[in-house]
């Protein structure tokens, strides 16, 4: 990760870039534009390019740490794939245009569109990857100029299951907590993440906790290098999180592990929950898992006889059938116990991307506005049209997945995606290429020539992070500022600076791309950043809501939870499996589980272009070594793996980390183009993909 050098006092120990043994023009502070914890960065600079970067040392979110990611996977920037001129396809080919030709003409053919179809026929995807000031203006746009309520975000594919869940469980959709507390809890429990890979500088704090003698719970289908330092691994099956929660719930009342006087003052519907539990039979839950009862019994004594658990999930356990129901369920055990409202405890997702929490508080989600005000309620309505000075739309919009379906139905015409590459990230992607491939027009803002960007009919070169201002909410929910370290490459502009063009193009008056001036207009209408201004983030951000006096929130629901009545909510739904393990059998006898390493970040656009693909270049699939030998399938050997959806070729590890009949692979490089395999079964309420559960089959290739 390259603390060593940064820490070495005597300058012994350097790296490529000589970040503590060299002189810079200029250095600045900015945040981390991958993963969501949010590491601050001191980017060192000379002329126009970036020459290193170090951790901030004084920053409450990794206090100078950073991963091999934050640190050393910045010359993606400055790459010669970078995208410099708009593109307009014209005869088939995707030919350089002027700006002024590329949004006159998307201007254009929105207009002809909305005025031939409605302005439902037309539909955004925002991104994680862009600052609170650009998603903002981006579901603006789609609200108060285009009309329509069809914009979403990547949240769709990774924790809207959390949001979900946890609003209805607590009233608030966010992390309860801060990876600050981590040394004040006595247990530490991990939920269907990987943090030492995925979210590198939190999981070494938490292997820091365990190392001085927290507990540690991991709950995952692999076993990861934090699940082999753990004091108990539940290395259940895929897609079981909700039947071993069951268990664990169980445990908890047969044991008397409980927190009556938390129960019975600050939560409702306890007894009712108590009773669906209690009529779960414990032998079929340990069939579904495969793990035995007496295993998860120890972990729900090894957690609630702490003095502060503390509890992480991931996108294992999101993005399943079933995910928000298993969200409720970490809820519904954290009320049990008590473990909510005081540092050190708590429910708190891993956000996968940098401003995936910041995309969804800025109302990048298709039922709720900015602040996660119901936009279908009339109040509301007309509080938006009043802070927007025009009529809004009421009706809940598309998701991402019933964009697809209506491009292919012909009913949506128009789909404006900024930063997002669906053909390698979504599910199915080959129905994901025929679904864009039905649209009228398709406008896709990018770094570079991505996948997505292939099918364009326009496309637009954006800035990168370390070329724009504005801010970034991590998974604590901490605002942080974004500093532009160096100017925006020649030919590209901002996220926010399009989005505002075409907005003044169209005929709303949104003036210059101000960042300030933008997150002073989100303060007037979201009512948890109602205390923050550009001036009062300036150093270590601050954790929403945050009120008038400018006072951040650390931990939430100290007194009272977000619900009418103040009290928490226990949830409880019954166990469905998903349809994918409906198709286990002699055709697919393997379970195919995906996730991250920690070299690479989500489809590679970024650090495939960075040293880091010099660690690592291609994707490879782990398989238990029983299983390998039953298939005759060598380690290192090449292997043909199909599901319903799609086959693909990948290179085998042989390895114990799965157990046999699953497997294991990422989804760095388009090559492998992994997203052929996964299937169209999504969350059961969100339309969160299912990416951690396929039914394939192996065979030497």
């Amino acid at each position: 990760c390259g603390a060593c050098v940064q820490t070495c006092p005597t300058n012994a120990l350097t790296d490529r870039y000589r970040p503590t043994t060299r002189a810079f023009e200029r250095e600045v502070r900015t945040v981390c534009t991958y993963c969501g914890v949010g590491c601050n960065l001191d980017v060192k600079v000379d002329g126009d390019r970036v020459a290193a970067i170090s951790g901030h040392r004084a920053a409450a979110a990794n206090h100078g740490h950073t991963c091999l990611k934050g640190r050393f996977a910045f010359e993606f920037a400055h790459h010669p794939d970078r995208l410099t001129s708009p593109l307009i396809r014209k005869n088939g080919e995707l030919v350089e245009a002027s700006w002024d030709e590329a949004l006159g003409f998307i201007a254009r053919r929105l207009g002809h569109i909305r005025a031939a179809h409605g302005p439902d026929a037309i539909a955004g995807i925002s991104s994680a990857r862009c600052t609170n000031e650009e998603n903002y203006l981006m579901q603006k746009f789609m609200r108060a100029v285009v009309g329509t309520n069809n914009i979403d975000g990547c949240a769709r594919v990774c924790h809207a299951p959390t949001a979900w869940g946890m609003q209805k469980t607590f009233g608030t959709g966010a992390a309860t907590n801060s990876v600050e507390e981590i040394p004040l809890a006595d247990c530490l429990m991990v939920v269907g993440a990987n943090p030492s890979a995925a979210h590198p500088v939190t999981g070494a704090r938490l292997k820091q906790a365990a190392m001085k003698g927290a507990k540690l719970i991991v709950i995952d289908p692999i076993r990861t290098k934090l699940a082999a330092m753990a004091d108990i691994h539940l290395q259940l099956k895929p897609g079981s999180n909700v039947p071993l929660l069951f268990m664990f719930c169980q445990a908890l009342i047969h044991n008397d592990l409980l927190d009556e006087a938390f129960i019975g003052a600050r939560t409702e519907g306890y007894e009712e929950f108590k009773a669906r539990i209690m009529a779960q039979d414990v032998g079929r839950l340990e069939a579904l898992t495969g793990v035995p009862r007496a295993e998860v019994e120890a972990a729900a004594r090894l957690y609630a006889e702490a003095g502060n658990a503390m509890a992480f999930h991931g996108l294992g356990v999101t993005e399943h059938f079933q995910g928000s129901r298993a969200v409720m369920l970490l809820a519904d055990i954290a009320m049990m116990t008590g473990n909510l409202g005081r540092p050190g405890v708590g429910v708190n997702p891993l956000r996968g991307q940098n401003n995936v929490q910041g995309a969804a508080d800025m109302g990048v989600q298709p039922h709720q506005g900015a602040g996660y005000l119901d936009v279908a309620d009339p109040e509301i309505n007309r509080l938006y049209a009043e802070h927007y000075g025009v009529a809004v739309p009421s009706g809940p919009g598309l998701k991402i997945p019933e964009m697809f379906g209506a491009a292919r139905e012909g009913a949506l015409k128009a789909l404006w995606i900024m930063g997002e590459d669906v053909l390698q990230t979504d599910p199915n992607s080959c129905e994901v290429k025929f679904s864009l491939g039905r649209l009228e027009l398709l406008i896709v803002q990018e770094l570079f020539m991505t996948e997505t960007c292939t099918m364009a009919d326009v496309v637009l070169p954006a800035a990168s992070f370390l070329e724009k201002s504005g801010t970034f909410t991590n998974s604590d929910r901490r605002v942080q500022k974004v500093r532009a370290a160096i100017p925006p490459r020649p030919g590209t502009r901002p996220d926010g600076q399009i989005v505002c063009d075409i907005m003044n193009l169209m005929g709303y008056d949104q003036g210059e791309y101000d960042p300030a001036a933008v997150l002073a207009e989100i303060a007037r209408i979201v009512p948890f950043f109602k205390g923050i201004t550009w001036d009062n983030i300036d150093e270590d951000g601050l954790q929403w809501p945050v009120l008038e006096d400018g006072v951040g929130t650390p931990v939430l629901h100290g007194t009272r939870f977000k619900h009418e009545n103040g009290k928490a909510r226990f949830m409880f739904h019954d166990y469905q499996p998903s349809p994918e393990l409906g198709r286990l059998g002699a055709d697919f006898p393997y379970i195919l589980t995906t996730g991250r390493i920690l070299e690479h970040y989500n489809c590679g656009s970024m650090t495939r272009r960075t040293p880091n693909a010099e660690l690592v270049d291609h994707d490879v699939l782990l398989m238990h070594p029983e299983d390998g030998a039953r298939e005759g399938i060598a380690d290192g050997g090449r292997v043909e793996i199909s599901s319903a959806n799609g086959t693909t070729h990948l290179r085998v590890k042989l390895s114990e980390d799965v157990n046999q009949g699953v497997l294991f692979t990422t989804f760095h490089f388009p090559e492998i183009a992994i997203n052929h395999l996964t299937s169209n079964i999504f969350e059961q309420v969100t339309m969160t993909p299912e990416y951690k559960v396929v039914a394939v089959n192996v065979k030497v290739a």
